[in-house]
């Protein structure tokens, strides 16, 4: 009975230690993984601001970072337009109460005009702002 209880004991005990050991085998697994994706971050960031610059890069590379750079400015655009839509909502509920009903000059299914128009327009400079936007009152 005691000889059974002890190898019972022993195998509880290994049991945990292999479970510890896979625990520990997946936690550096998951860091290296995590520092090669920060590493490939870094690069890709200083690849694009080097491209930036004006330094020569390969063909292949600057295609790419010209794409990235034209989604960067969709990306603006979309996000000055989201931008300017909920901060027009927000004036638009915290202008009304009770007390003031909202317009009649509005007709049901009638569009309003956006608040906020934006292009994308060719930078003259290297300073120049990707996305203009216009914000009207």
């Amino acid at each position: 009975m005691r000889l059974t209880l002890l190898r019972g004991m022993e195998a509880i005990g290994t049991t945990a230690s292999n479970l510890a050991s896979n625990a520990k085998l997946k936690a550096n697994e998951i860091n290296l993984e995590n520092r090669r994706r920060e590493i490939l971050t870094d690069f890709s960031l200083q690849a694009f601001e080097m491209w930036q610059k004006g330094v020569h890069l390969p063909d292949s590379l600057a295609e790419m970072l010209q794409e990235l750079s034209e989604i960067e400015d969709r990306l603006s655009l979309l996000r000055a337009q989201k931008f300017a839509k909920v901060g027009n909502t927000e004036a638009a509920q915290g202008g009304q109460t009770a007390e003031t009903p909202p317009s009649d000059d509005a007709q049901p299914g009638e569009a309003e005009e956006p608040a906020v128009e934006c292009s994308i327009g060719e930078p003259e400079d290297a300073n120049a702002t990707p996305a203009e936007c216009i914000v009207q009152d």
